[in-house]
């Protein structure tokens, strides 16, 4: 059940003002928000065109059989460079982890954070790497 909570006008108002100044400061916007690419859906909250660019990337960057065994990967806009990648049922293999992780860091030179969702008790978590700018 989601709780809905009513603010004044004025608070409401401001809190757009400044979700539209966020969005607009992502950067130039796509005609979408996602596509599939090479059987993977990519999707960017708010449709930064250099985002849908990276997450390309970075499936390019992984070998074949690891990019196939991907579902989605999804950048969170707000976060910037925020990445939850969810992989296919029955597809995990332990150097997933690692094939996704440098496939990141080599098509966008670092993350704010990357989410591995996979079955069971497969999943991990990236914090920020930024390499040698950390």
């Amino acid at each position: 059940m989601v709780e809905y909570t009513d603010l004044p006008l004025e608070a409401a108002e401001l809190i757009q003002r400044q979700y539209d100044i966020d969005r607009a400061d992502a950067g130039p916007k796509a005609p979408v928000s996602g596509f599939r690419y090479r059987g993977v859906q990519i999707e960017s909250r708010w449709a930064v065109m250099d985002e849908l660019d990276t997450m390309r990337r970075i499936i390019d960057a992984m070998p074949e059989l690891m990019a196939r065994r991907l579902e989605t990967i999804w950048c969170d806009s707000n976060a910037g460079a925020c990445y939850t990648v969810t992989v296919r049922v029955d597809l995990w293999v332990p150097n997933l982890r690692s094939a996704i992780s440098e496939a990141v860091m080599e098509a966008g030179g670092g993350h704010n954070g990357i989410m591995i969702e996979a079955d069971g008790a497969n999943g991990c978590h990236f914090d920020p790497d930024w390499g040698e700018f950390e």
